[in-house]
């Protein structure tokens, strides 16, 4: 018996849970008594599992007395983890609810205080009214009327005195600044130094409301009469925020397909924050097999895929989505291997526009090379359509000139807008020998023309030219015994007429032309010369290089760095083509790379002449001369002392400027430039209409001439305005009177 005993502890020590050695406090739900084990288990098993059930219900007591006299069903979150989520959850909002009444009860003060600050303004303004009426009399004193202008301005006073009321510590009326004095008494006129933004507060949960009013909605302490009227269209880049674009539209951030005819890849732009990280998401994704280039341009996204793979590029919408067709790419017809253009994505003017950008686009052009790290883009400098049409080109200067060719890093440029002959050197073996061959028609007809010098059998010293206009060959033919001289073939080039030849000074190792230099039959070769890409039509850019060494680098500093042509342009690299930020621009340009460019709209921004205000009787000239960005600008403006306050407006088409200072004329005109026109803020146009003059008056008109003009000859130019509705046709009824 007593072996048999032992015998069952051993197998069930080795398999029951180790746990019940110890056993956990055990929930409620389990048996209230364990059940007495009925095999062969020794007398200590026994005990301790009579112990921890002891231990058990002692702790279940425990926690029911705690229970009790607590309240609460659980002391600590670890006991009922679930629940404790749900009681935080609502302790939370109640939390929340007690501080929204909080908020509410705060809020309703100050608005109570505010409405009670501002109910006597209607009997002032009634009283101000008033007196002015009575004033307007002919039958008042001028006693009397001093005695009402004196209280009118006691009146104004009590204004000014309302709107700086304080409640609590803070200006009531003062905007979003309510630790600053919001208006200002200077002379006849109060200034505003508060500003419209509203303060807000939690009215409950997720749901905040304006808690106060500022001065300009009580008493219209800003003026709203020079607005920005020019619709201001500033450049795309690709840190353009798609929320900016297509007016302040922004971009639906779903779904498009791009496809080659053969596969097809679904672009996500749920990521995407600017049009630039679209570009890189498309080109990131390209249907398989296939290479996409996806260019942010000046207005839009310009798609274009590898012409090796063929196919068709078409780009359409996922499902019912619209995105492609809001970034102006959709094209469900296809392209083929030609890109897709997008259309124009207008974005809306930002504090970080630049203001070389503001009024139109620059033109600009891509030059790819094969391969990668070596593509460039050149824009001109300058807003608008003069530089439309501009060709960049590559020359082997090795071509152009008998002296030792340049070396990669010291690339020469050079803009003409008038077209130029094609050029080649003739580089003779010996001395004083060298010839340069000028196209004798400017343009690119003769560029890329073989020049093969051939044995023309014993011809003594002579020499023979012929052109050959299908093949672009020039055949100069000399002497089998070396009897041609440099003379001979100078007089043999320019017979022929295709292209003039003269001494090609270049190589210091000359000493002068020395016309009985003979030419030697080693120098017979095909392709003897070549006239490279160095003739170009009216507008090129030449970019003279090493065609084994020039990287894009290279010409990118070239045209940037050139006294002549940087101002004209500027070159940087096509980050599309680059495989890595190491890699760029370290690629060899190919001298057969061309571009054009295109674009160019609109004007570039006078920042020189600045513009003038005149507010309350002062003037202040603004200069913009240093400003970079639409936040330079405001920053000037809004800091210039002439109490205005500047800003971009709702629509984010251009720029409101209006005046902080009550009671004053306030006008914005031209310091001797376009500066105030360009940007829409000019008080007086041609547009604005005689209705609104004189303080909304307008301007009245009688039967025959309203007025005469004398001229300095003593004629007189009678003026009848009352066909006219706008400055600008009163301008035109005084220039048609006097012939102009």
């Amino acid at each position: 018996m007593t072996l048999s005993t032992s015998f069952n502890f051993q197998l069930d020590f080795l398999t029951s849970d180790p746990r019940t050695l110890n056993p956990e406090p055990r929930p409620p739900s389990m048996p209230t008594i364990f059940p007495i084990p009925t095999g062969r288990s020794s007398d200590l098993l026994v005990q301790r599992r009579l112990l921890a059930q002891y231990q058990a219900d002692q702790l279940d007591l425990l926690r029911i007395q705690s229970q009790v006299s607590s309240g609460r069903r659980i002391s600590r979150p670890s006991e009922d983890p679930g629940a404790a989520g749900r009681a935080i959850g609502i302790q939370r909002l109640l939390e929340e609810k007690t501080q929204a009444k909080a908020n509410l009860n705060t809020s309703q003060s100050y608005l109570a205080a505010s409405d009670s600050a501002i109910s006597g303004v209607s009997n002032l303004l009634a009283n101000i009214r008033g007196l002015a009426v009575s004033s307007a009399q002919t039958t008042i004193s001028d006693q009397q009327r001093q005695a009402n202008t004196e209280e009118t301005r006691r009146a104004i006073q009590q204004l000014v005195d309302i709107g700086n009321h304080k409640f609590r510590g803070r200006f009531l009326f003062a905007g979003s600044k309510t630790t600053d004095l919001p208006f200002e008494l200077s002379d006849t006129h109060v200034i505003f130094h508060g500003n419209e933004t509203d303060l807000r507060s939690y009215a409950d949960v997720d749901f905040a409301f304006e808690s106060n009013i500022n001065g300009n909605e009580v008493f219209g302490a800003i003026s709203p009469e020079v607005r920005g009227t020019a619709d201001l269209n500033p450049h795309l880049t690709d840190d353009s925020r798609l929320s900016d674009l297509r007016g302040g539209q922004g971009i639906t951030k779903g779904s498009f397909i791009i496809s080659d005819g053969a596969s097809s890849k679904t672009i996500d732009i749920s990521s995407a924050e600017t049009i630039g990280d679209v570009a890189r998401l498309i080109a990131a994704n390209p249907p398989a097999g296939r290479t996409i280039a996806a260019r942010v341009t000046q207005s839009g996204l310009t798609i274009d895929i590898d012409d090796a793979g063929g196919g068709n590029l078409t780009i359409t919408e996922s499902g019912a989505g619209t995105t492609a067709a809001q970034l102006g790419i959709k094209n469900v017809v296809g392209t083929l291997t030609n890109p897709i253009v997008g259309s124009d994505l207008n974005p809306r003017v930002t504090l970080t526009t630049q203001l070389a950008y503001l009024l139109g686009t620059h033109a600009s052009a891509t030059v790819v090379s094969g391969g990668q790290n070596n593509d460039l883009i050149v824009d001109a400098q300058q807003n608008g359509p003069a530089y439309n049409g501009v060709t960049i080109q590559f020359v082997d200067d090795s071509k152009t000139h008998a002296a030792s060719p340049l070396t990669a890093g010291n690339e020469t440029v050079s803009y003409s807008a008038t077209p130029v002959a094609a050029r080649a050197a003739l580089r003779f073996s010996g001395l004083n020998n060298n010839l340069l061959l000028t196209g004798n028609s400017a343009g690119t007809s003769l560029n890329n023309v073989r020049i093969d010098l051939v044995d023309a059998g014993a011809i003594g010293n002579t020499a023979t030219a012929g052109y050959n206009f299908i093949t672009k060959v020039l055949t100069l033919g000399i002497d089998s015994t070396g009897a041609t001289t440099a003379q001979a073939m100078l007089d043999a080039i320019n017979a022929q007429g295709t292209f003039s030849s003269s001494y090609d000074a270049s190589d210091p190792a000359d000493s002068g032309f020395v016309p009985g230099a003979a030419l030697s039959v080693s120098d017979l070769r095909s392709g003897f010369a070549n006239t490279s890409n160095s003739g170009g039509n009216a507008k090129t850019l030449f970019v003279n290089i090493d065609v084994s060494g020039t990287t894009a680098n290279d010409v990118v500093h070239a045209i940037n760095n050139d006294p002549t042509v940087g101002p004209l342009f500027a070159a940087r690299l096509d980050d599309v083509d680059s495989s890595s930020t190491v890699n760029a621009g370290l690629g060899l340009v190919d001298v057969s790379a061309t571009g054009a460019t295109s674009g160019g709209t609109g004007e570039t921004l006078d920042q020189t002449s600045g513009l003038r205000i005149v507010n309350g009787g002062q003037t202040y000239t603004i200069d913009i001369s240093a400003t970079r960005t639409v936040e330079d600008l405001l920053n000037i403006l809004n800091s210039a002392g002439a109490n205005v306050v500047a800003a971009v407006n709702a629509t984010g088409t251009g720029i409101d400027l209006r005046s902080r200072l009550s009671g004053a004329d306030f006008s914005v005109g031209e310091n001797g430039g376009q500066t105030a026109t360009q940007l829409g803020v000019r008080s007086l146009t041609a547009n604005t209409r005689l209705a609104d003059l004189n303080y909304g008056r307008g301007v009245g008109s009688i039967t025959g001439s309203d007025f005469t003009i004398t001229r300095s000859d003593g004629v007189a130019l009678n003026i009848d305005v009352s066909s006219a509705t706008t400055v600008g046709d009163v301008l035109n009824l005084i220039n048609a009177a006097g012939g102009v």
